[in-house]
């Protein structure tokens, strides 16, 4: 039953985080610029998880200290990958950057354990990433493709691809650390790590001060909910949730994004997204039907 439960925490934290676009996109309209919200969320959640961790969280944190390069690692690869994601849908549209970073990750993830293991993937898993990725294509056609949209599709591909693998690597580097630390913790240090990335090139560019109610609501749930609760439902999971199988489950994100944009922004509903959702809600399904292929068996080398 570990295993289930660590599936649900992972497609709790994919819905989540298919608010974190909608919400963006109200900051941008503030007026707020992309650096300048991630630079605000990271110093939020931060703060937050840094007063959570406690004592016993501080005291697991100096004792890794003795062998830092893992941690650091997860955080540095946190910041690249938010990073990339942001100028990667800036520079090939949202639809190009958004297919190519989440399209990416799971594909990478299933080989590099099929590697690790000496092990062709197995036909169902090729089917659930397969359906995933499909699903995800057409979730993101259906979304449209502006040209304007899309300044510099090669630079913004490129970032895409960075912001993938960085994303897949982080997911399957840290999961030894779920075993060790606690999920608070991991989060905790990763997100300050990532501020530390990010704090220079945030104050070199100019950090705007958020005010108004509905710009600190927007940044206080980037921060408390898109970030603190997410990533630790996300890093929880991580204890009992293969990598691959980890990034399938989170694509519930675009399927959520579907969903709001839809209710929310009074988009119009299409044949592509209204497939595309089915087939990524499907292979979540058929994981959840077959959650033995998720569990970390006894014994075995664990992800990442």
């Amino acid at each position: 039953m570990r295993d289930r439960r660590g599936m649900l925490m992972l497609s709790a934290a994919g819905v989540l985080w298919g608010t974190l676009g909608p919400a963006v996109r109200a900051l941008q309209d503030d007026g707020l610029a992309t650096l300048s919200i991630t630079f605000w969320r990271l110093v939020l959640a931060t703060t937050v998880l840094f007063l959570l961790v406690g004592r016993p969280g501080l005291r697991a944190l100096r004792t890794e200290a003795s062998r830092p390069w893992r941690l650091v690692l997860v955080g540095v690869l946190f910041a690249v990958f938010q990073t990339t994601f942001f100028v990667g849908v800036k520079e090939a549209g949202v639809a190009v950057g958004t297919l190519v970073t989440l399209g990416i990750a799971p594909v990478a993830a299933a080989v590099v354990e099929s590697v690790r293991e000496r092990a062709l993937p197995s036909a169902r898993t090729v089917v659930t990433v397969g359906s995933a990725v499909l699903g995800l294509g057409l979730v993101c056609v259906a979304s449209g493709a502006d040209a304007a949209a899309a300044p510099r599709p090669l630079l913004g591909i490129a970032a895409s691809l960075v912001s993938g693998l960085s994303y897949a690597a982080s997911t399957m580097v840290s999961g030894p650390l779920t075993r060790r630390l606690g999920a608070v913790v991991i989060t905790a240090a990763s997100t300050a790590v990532a501020l530390l990335v990010v704090t220079p090139f945030a104050l070199a560019g100019g950090v705007a001060i958020p005010v108004g109610p509905r710009t600190l609501v927007g940044i206080a749930w980037l921060g408390v909910v898109t970030t603190v609760f997410t990533y630790v439902l996300f890093y929880a999971g991580l204890r009992t949730v293969r990598g691959s199988v980890a990034m399938i489950l989170t694509l519930l994100e675009p399927a959520t994004a579907v969903v709001i944009a839809v209710v929310a922004f009074g988009e119009p509903v299409t044949v592509a997204g209204t497939v595309g959702t089915l087939l990524l809600i499907g292979a979540v399904a058929l994981l959840y039907l077959t959650p033995q292929g998720a569990r970390i068996e006894a014994g075995a080398p664990p992800p990442g």
